[in-house]
């Protein structure tokens, strides 16, 4: 497997990226730069379409487009950041040839969208120079928008390049040969996999949540495994310590009102683990046990034993799961239809 990068735009002078909060040029280098690396430790071969200096723009992509060309690759990759006239365009999204909806391309929004961005999805990007002009397989990746504060600060509360790196690599790792999950955590089977089948052993046992349901929202809530809380807390779900007699880890929670806004609370406790198969066996405790405050009724009865995974995922946002106006839609739309895992019910 071959693949090239270009870290977007040049250094100074003609071909230089965007600026606002953060300055394209410099950054695209940066989520790079780690990227590479990532891709070299895992065994992949990597060359650099990046350029410095150019005499103008178009000198610029048909040297990028040259450099990509020279080689027989399997993937061409061009990292940049995003920028809108009003400031306010905020988000993810990835352009390819006549907006081809590439499994590595779908993963890797999925990822970003773990790590906090709003992910705008696939995009046409046949009329762009790097798409239209290199030969192999490419994708442009606008990681988010340099001169949106909140995008920004997403960034930086992610991890910044490191972890955009990361999310990359990991949405593109899982079909490159190898698995995801093994990259991760030295399991032997890709993330979802591993998730369905603890799941579904549970569910065939007690019954409590549908399997389906449970690798959505490990994928969702843990962005395929590579979230601070199951690096660090060995945690797939956002739960709160409510009463969790184990260890806990500390980190700022985001929350979502009702009016769309977001709220941060720092120094959040969320359980800990000391597995990710605790973790999903906890959650489903969670689910089977939580009560309401006065302790009358169980918090989330309808979902228990659901299976129907279109109403489970419903009922979860109707009894208050997550703060996401749209988590219970989200996982039945962005992970159960698009990744099939319905397949982990039967």
């Amino acid at each position: 497997m071959k693949i090239g990068i270009n870290c977007g735009h040049t250094l100074e002078g003609a071909g230089y990226g965007a600026v606002g909060i953060l300055r394209e040029s410099e950054h695209t280098r940066l989520v790079g730069q780690a990227l590479t690396k990532l891709l070299e430790d895992d065994g992949i071969w990597v060359t650099d379409c990046t350029v410095d200096a150019a005499a103008n723009q178009q000198r610029y992509l048909e040297a990028a487009a040259e450099r990509a060309n020279r080689q027989a690759l399997d993937w061409f990759i061009s990292l940049h950041f995003n920028a809108s006239a009003d400031h306010k365009g905020r988000g993810v999204e990835i352009y390819t040839w006549q907006g081809r909806k590439y499994p590595e391309a779908l993963r890797i929004c999925a990822n970003m969208e773990g790590l906090g961005f709003r992910s705008r999805g696939i995009k046409d990007g046949s009329g762009l120079y790097m798409i239209r002009r290199t030969r192999a397989k490419a994708m442009l990746i606008e990681v988010c928008f340099c001169d949106n504060q909140a995008d920004a600060d997403t960034y930086y509360r992610a991890g910044g390049a490191a972890a955009v790196a990361r999310a990359i690599f990991q949405g593109f790792r899982t079909f490159v040969g190898g698995t995801l999950s093994g990259a991760i955590e030295g399991l032997a089977e890709p993330f979802d996999e591993f998730v369905g089948r603890v799941a579904k052993q549970d569910w065939d046992r007690r019954r409590i949540m549908l399997p389906s349901v449970v690798v959505a929202q490990a994928i969702k809530e843990s962005s395929w495994g590579t979230s601070e809380l199951a690096q660090k807390a060995k945690a797939l779900f956002g739960i709160k310590k409510n009463g969790w007699p184990g260890r806990v880890y500390v980190k700022e929670a985001v929350e979502q009102q009702e009016d769309g806004s977001f709220v941060f609370v720092k120094n959040t406790e969320w359980r800990a683990y000391e597995s990710w198969e605790q973790s999903i066996l906890d959650h489903n405790d969670y689910i089977a046990t939580r009560r309401t405050g006065s302790g009358d009724r169980l918090r989330y009865g309808p979902v228990i034993g659901c299976d129907s995974y279109v109403l489970a995922c419903r009922y979860l946002q109707e009894c208050g799961y997550a703060t996401a106006l749209d988590y219970g839609e989200s996982l039945i739309r962005d992970y159960i239809k698009k990744y099939e895992l319905q397949r982990f019910d039967t």
